[in-house]
């Protein structure tokens, strides 16, 4: 079975006809996304603000609530182009993926018209071969924010995932925030992995986990479990193919 990857869109539409014509070429039979499809840099901004002055944050601006606007039209027409692949695909949303009820508002419209696309956001989906589940955002926070960007706490990520362990089958989940290991590294050289992945993987022991956010990408193993990044899509069209079950990888980009 082959598996295509691939994470942090970022709103990279001037890649959409190539990326269609690579699962094409490719004819995967399963996309996995990670999230990262939005910009939000102004809610961020706005978001990280407010933590420094520890205030509250106010998306009222007219800026804010123009880019939220633009934001949600890129997230359709990215969709668009996911969806009329015609493949399966599994998703989770990324960081800045929000506010989180008008992301999943979009997504749920889509999935009632085409059920080739499926959020599997702290859900579990069923394959013949596997089990799929994951989640979004960053994770292991202090406290949940899903208006501004996604954060959800340590404890709301093990609790809603926590019927996983009671499954005995092979599992592949997917994360937007990566594990802690060499594969945790951003564009300015920050770590982003998080030590909630790695305990998840030590728990549930999935046979593949994909994740995003991070721009070196790669494969490491962790325990018994091969942890993939396929690195930033937006960078050049960078996606990874997996084979199951062999497990093999192969890292490619659409722009070389």
């Amino acid at each position: 079975m082959k598996l295509l990857c691939f994470s942090d869109f970022n709103a990279a539409l001037h890649l959409g006809n190539q990326f269609s014509q690579t699962i094409q070429q490719e004819d995967p039979d399963i996309i996995f996304y990670c999230g990262g499809t939005m910009r939000g840099i102004k809610r961020i901004a706005e978001f990280e603000s407010a933590m420094r002055f520890q205030s509250k944050p106010s998306s009222d601006s007219l800026e804010i609530q123009e880019e939220i606007k633009k934001d949600l039209e890129f997230l359709k027409s990215f969709i668009q182009i996911l969806v009329d692949t015609q493949k399966p695909v599994y998703l989770v949303p990324g960081r800045t993926d929000a506010p989180e009820a008008e992301y999943f508002k979009i997504i749920y419209q889509y999935h009632r018209i085409y059920p080739n696309l499926k959020s599997i956001h702290g859900e579990i989906a069923e394959d013949d071969l596997f089990i799929l589940s994951g989640f979004g955002g960053d994770l292991g926070q202090s406290f949940d924010d899903r208006n501004f960007l996604l954060q959800y706490t340590r404890s709301w990520v093990e609790f809603t995932l926590r019927t996983l362990e009671f499954i005995n089958r092979d599992k592949i989940l997917i994360f937007y925030s990566p594990p802690v290991c060499r594969l945790d590294l951003k564009e300015n050289g920050e770590h982003c992995g998080v030590i909630v992945v790695n305990e998840l993987i030590e728990r549930f022991s999935p046979k593949i986990l994909i994740c995003g956010q991070a721009t070196n990408h790669g494969v490491v193993r962790l325990g018994e479990t091969v942890v993939v990044n396929p690195g930033l899509f937006f960078m050049n069209g960078k996606y990874a193919v997996i084979d199951f079950p062999s497990l093999d990888v192969q890292f490619k980009s659409m722009v070389n």
